[in-house]
């Protein structure tokens, strides 16, 4: 699980090491308070979407900036905060990220409108991005051995239950209204945990540098951020602002125009942000696009469940984090059987039957809430939305690995650079498009506008599937 709780699969570091330090338990411990300070946010505001609507008096179009805008600040700057780090040291932009997603965490606190939550939220994307390529990078360069394999257990098992943490906490810390913060005690709870973990990793984490690091893609970065806004920014705003729609005009051009910025890069021996290479090769683009719809539903699913549960059944944020407990919990034992299943069925299948899943739990939930209404009860929610959860898992790292397996060796930091990337931009994207055809839908009743966005997503996880699913049928059946 990433930033937005779904992502346990960050960049593989490029492991040269300058430094023989040993990373101590203490310091392992640091580092994974900063992982779970990024991943933890978005749960956090998921489950007091409606209080933070109400305060900053917005509709469901701002709420969907407010979810959207951290993932995209957080997709455009990964692979360059995993560059920064090679280049000027890991700990160095490990602080530097902690410490401002402190400063950001505080604006988001204190925003009474929304254009600075927004502003605070962009910069928690970006500092959340500065922050967390150097954890799994300096775990792969400080530590060997079984306690490397136990460090990066411990990585992966926090990334799949930071969902349930974050739900959780989040809607306790709201819902408990301490000093009467109510849900900016989500954002002012940042604050003395990431001056923890500043002043304990100047102590306990050792400095490591990646030896003839790449340069920075800046014009990529700028590129592929323009491409996410021709998306995001028309889908997001609809017809609230429909000069907007004019940025759709923009989206080949900018399309077009990266392709070429990215390919000219690679062709003069340079790392680009997304090499051209890795989507040449069918299946390895079959599994960036595996990935990107298991994003894309993931956050799509968590956002609308959670607006419609709090704005229309009158769930507490306490309520609407319990609401996703099973959610978490099966993701993560999804996750420690998803390697044993993919052997058994192949990665492609198992794809497919996570998308199925999937797909049942997304429309049980639809269901629940069009039967049960303001009776529909926490129990039923959780009972759904395992479903998803469980075929989250599934459909993650089937589409990681059939991904990977279809790129050489020497591409395979890059490739899960890229995965990550577009990972986070399907995200913000996701959240855009689920939030837009809820709003839509919305004057016919919520039940319908539930039901209509979980439709699209299911017949999105369907067309996927089997182009997933394809080339490994008629390849078995042209035999070996």
């Amino acid at each position: 699980m990433t930033s937005h709780g779904h992502d346990n699969t960050q960049p593989i570091p490029r492991v040269m090491q300058t430094s023989p330090a040993t990373l101590s338990s203490f310091g392992l411990v640091v580092l994974v308070t900063g992982q779970l300070l990024t991943q933890l946010d978005f749960s956090i505001v998921n489950v007091a979407l409606d209080r933070i609507g109400d305060s900053l008096g917005t509709d469901a179009t701002g709420l969907v900036l407010v979810v959207a805008s951290y993932g995209l600040s957080f997709a455009t700057l990964l692979g360059t905060g995993g560059r920064l780090g090679d280049r000027y040291g890991r700990k160095r932009l490990f602080l530097i990220g902690a410490t401002g997603f402190c400063v950001a965490s505080m604006l988001c606190g204190l925003a009474t409108s929304l254009v600075p939550m927004l502003a605070g939220r962009l910069l928690q994307g970006a500092f959340g991005a500065l922050l967390m390529p150097q954890i799994l990078a300096t775990i792969h360069a400080t530590m060997h051995g079984s306690r490397h394999s136990r460090a990066v257990g411990i990585y992966t098992a926090v990334a799949g239950l930071s969902v349930v943490i974050g739900q959780v906490v989040g809607g306790w810390l709201v819902s408990a209204d301490l000093f009467g913060l109510g849900w900016r005690l989500g954002f002012f709870v940042n604050l003395p945990v990431c001056i923890l973990v500043v002043g304990f990793g100047l102590a306990l984490i050792p400095e490591t540098q990646g030896a003839g690091a790449p340069s920075m893609d800046a014009a990529g970065m700028v590129l592929f951020a323009l491409f996410l806004l021709c998306l995001l920014l028309p889908v997001s705003l609809g017809s609230d602002w429909p000069m907007m729609r004019w940025l759709i005009v923009g989206l080949a051009p900018v399309g077009i125009a990266l392709w070429r910025v990215e390919s000219r890069r690679e062709a003069e021996g340079g790392t680009p942000l997304l090499p051209p290479s890795l989507m040449r090769a069918p299946m390895a683009m079959t599994g960036f696009l595996a990935e990107a719809a298991v994003t894309f539903c993931y956050a799509s699913y968590l956002f609308v469940t959670a607006l419609c549960l709090q704005s229309e059944i009158d769930f507490s944020p306490l309520r609407s984090g319990e609401s996703f407990c099973g959610l978490g919990a099966l993701f993560f034992l999804g996750s420690l059987v998803s390697k044993p299943l993919g052997k058994r069925l192949g990665n492609h299948r198992a794809f497919a039957l996570g998308a199925g899943l999937t797909a049942v739990g997304t429309l049980a939930t639809a269901w629940l809430i069009g039967a049960f209404g303001p009776l529909l009860g926490v129990v039923h929610i959780i009972a759904a939305s395992s479903l998803v959860g469980l075929g989250n898992a599934f459909m993650l790292t089937s589409a990681y690995r059939i991904a990977l397996s279809h790129v050489e060796k020497h591409h395979a930091g890059e490739a899960s650079v890229a995965l990550t990337t577009i990972q986070q931009g399907c995200f913000a994207l996701g959240t855009a498009f689920a939030g837009a055809v809820y709003a839509g839908l919305l004057p016919t009743g919520y039940a319908t506008a539930f039901a209509g966005a979980g439709l699209s997503l299911c017949v999105l996880l369907a067309v996927v599937a089997v182009v997933v699913v394809w080339p490994s049928s008629a390849t078995s059946r042209r035999g070996p």
